[in-house]
């Protein structure tokens, strides 16, 4: 019961947050000048969660987000490349549409050209 508390918890303060405008829906380049401390981000392609910025680390056990779930990006960072290029998000929420709106808050690394092709590496959100 207490976990369930402090996820619904850990929830209610991303739509509060949401809600007063402290993030930003990016599903198209910001000006660097709109830079912000995190994203959501709406995935374009389809990403799974790493605990490192390459393959070789693994994921962190949730499922792989799909076209049109959402992710909330708080910073990039370089690692390993994919054949995109060698950005990656540090991710710390992820809401799966495609799972009937699961959400859950679990901090990894998304492979950034699959997530919304590195567009939020590009002054939405800080480097790492």
């Amino acid at each position: 019961m207490r976990g369930k508390l402090r996820r619904r918890g850990a929830m209610a303060a991303v739509v509060a947050a949401l809600s007063a405008g402290g993030m930003v829906l990016s599903t198209a380049s910001a000006s660097a000048a709109a830079a912000s401390a995190s994203a959501l981000l709406r995935v374009e392609v389809g990403a799974a969660v790493f605990n490192g910025r390459n393959l070789a680390s693994g994921t962190v056990g949730v499922p792989d987000l799909w076209s049109g779930d959402v992710l909330l990006a708080t910073c990039w960072n370089t690692g390993e490349n994919l054949g995109g290029g060698n950005r990656w998000y540090l991710t710390v929420y992820e809401r799966y549409n495609h799972l009937n709106g699961l959400e859950l808050t679990v901090t990894g690394w998304t492979y950034a050209p699959y997530v919304d092709n590195s567009a939020a590496s590009n002054g939405t959100i800080t480097h790492c």
